[in-house]
């Protein structure tokens, strides 16, 4: 069963803190402290951990500290949402300095995040079965006015129960200097098999490949025995931060070899910066050795990842994605 956190009220509590990256040039920090300002008038609180503000060989603080930072934000039951910072390289670090009881024994709150961060999202659910949310860092809410898919993140958190979301209208290929979206492409699904129509159901999993990837065949891996808990099936959601074609199929192959795409009954694919083909081989290549055996649909350039706009995805969440002429609706539902 799927621990749900409560839906998060307008005078709440946010904790933030870098589980991987921290936050130390000058025009990162006026900008966090823009996203902070804007929560604040939105009518949040921030409570802003120690390591927010240091960085040094990629990471805030030392894993066992940012372990630390983060399990006193998740005990604390005056905080009813924990953002992340940003993401970064190496989360993976403090996996092992998580405390297995304080995280059974305390009440679920949301963490939210993506990219690195969306390592710990993934552990959290996989291994205790905790909803998480893979979708804004906290650095994204550091603009001068807040674009709209944020506000729809926000608003998520707050539902009760059936969350529906289609996709946006137009995308950003290249950032603004403001830190606004540069909404620019237009937004177009695509089925890896070219049907024009179709309906996945299954329990939402997923985040950045490269982060979650880390731990397959560690001690933090238990994704087959998740998976295996719904017998109504996976649906899988993916991206990748800057992977080339090759390592892309070499990831997803080694999550495929890892039983993680069993019980799978299709596949959400993020938009990629991966489009450069290396010699004769193409992100297309690589989607089509992992996934054309498995007979199961494949849709991608899904609102996912790093190319912002993105959706907010629930881990454990019970999902429904409709496809129909190159646009998509995703459903979740607190079951």
């Amino acid at each position: 069963m799927i621990k749900y956190p409560r839906p998060i009220k307008n005078k709440d509590i946010i904790g933030i803190t870098a589980t991987s990256s921290g936050v130390v040039e000058k025009e990162d920090i006026l900008r966090l402290d823009l996203a902070i300002s804007n929560l604040e008038e939105l009518g949040f609180t921030i409570k802003e951990t120690e390591n927010v503000r240091t960085n040094k060989k990629f990471v805030s603080a030392l894993p066992e500290e940012r372990a630390k930072e983060f399990l006193e934000l998740y005990q604390d039951d005056s905080i009813s949402m924990i953002a992340q910072v940003r993401g970064g390289e190496f989360l993976m670090e403090m996996l092992a300095f998580l405390d297995n009881t304080i995280l059974k024994k305390s009440n679920p709150k949301w963490i939210t995040g993506y990219s690195d961060s969306s390592l710990l999202n993934f552990y959290l659910t996989t291994n205790f079965n905790i909803a998480t949310i893979t979708s804004m860092n906290i650095f994204k809410f550091g603009m001068k006015k807040l674009d709209s898919s944020l506000l729809l993140h926000l608003d998520i958190l707050k539902a009760n129960d059936k969350i529906v979301q289609d996709n946006f209208k137009y995308y950003e290929e290249e950032r603004n200097l403001d830190n606004s979206f540069n909404l620019t492409k237009k937004v177009i699904y695509k089925s890896l098999y070219k049907e024009e129509s179709i309906t996945i159901k299954g329990r939402l999993i997923g985040g950045c490949i490269e982060a979650i990837a880390t731990i397959i065949g560690t001690k933090y891996d238990n994704t087959t025995k998740f998976i295996k808990q719904f017998p109504e099936g996976i649906l899988w959601y993916l991206e990748d931060f800057m992977a080339n074609p090759l390592d892309l199929y070499r990831l997803l192959w080694q999550m495929r070899e890892a039983n993680w795409f069993q019980n799978s009954n299709g596949f959400l694919i993020g938009r990629t910066r991966a489009l450069k083909e290396i010699e004769d081989f193409t992100y297309l290549d690589a989607l089509h050795k992992v996934f054309d055996d498995m007979n199961v649909p494949v849709i991608y350039d899904v609102d996912i990842g790093h190319l912002m706009p993105t959706i907010t995805v629930i881990n454990g969440s019970l999902g429904t994605f409709k496809y129909k002429n190159h646009k998509g609706t995703l459903i979740m539902e607190k079951k």
